[in-house]
This record gives structure tokens, C-alpha cells and sequence, in this order.
């Protein structure tokens, strides 16, 4: 399994464990699953715990199905790392 194989299943995960459904389809808009207001924030909070990120309010509001929060999360893990390194150079 890959980096972003690995990345795309934990989010997976996490959003299933935190909407309560057995699985999660990448592209099926996340209120389909009864995201709401409040679970939204605690998972974005989630998010950026887990992976070391901060997701901006106007980010989070862009995030419509697994695939937008996948693609946020490897973004930002990328860019972090990235940001890492150069400063340990």
C-alpha cells in the first residue's frame, strides 16, 4: 500500500467511524450521510489533529465529499513535509 493508499483509508475511516455508516463512497457528498454543522468541525478538528494540519474555515466550507478531504489532507501532509525538510536544511 502506498502513501496515499494509506492517507485515503484512514480518512475513509475516520469518517465512517464519525458519521456512523459502514462505508463511505468517495464521492458521494458527505450530507448524503448526515454531516451536519457541529460533526463537521469535530471532524475537521479530527483532521488536523491526526495529520499535523490546520484546515482554514473557508477550506472546511470547500470540502464536500471524501474525495475534497482527501485531496485537502494530502496537500497539506505534502506541503508540510516539504516545509520540514527545507527548514532542516
Amino acid at each position: 500500500m502506498n502513501e496515499f493508499d494509506a492517507l485515503t483509508e484512514r480518512v475513509l475511516t475516520m469518517f465512517s467511524r464519525g458519521l456512523h455508516v459502514v462505508e463511505i463512497a468517495p464521492d458521494t457528498p458527505l450530507l448524503d450521510y448526515g454531516l451536519d454543522s457541529v460533526r463537521s468541525v469535530e471532524l475537521v478538528i479530527e483532521l488536523e489533529r491526526e495529520f499535523g494540519i490546520a484546515i482554514s474555515d473557508e477550506e472546511a466550507a470547500m470540502l464536500h465529499t471524501a474525495r475534497d478531504v482527501i485531496a485537502c489532507v494530502a496537500a497539506k501532509t505534502t506541503s508540510t513535509r516539504h516545509t520540514r525538510a527545507e527548514a532542516r536544511a
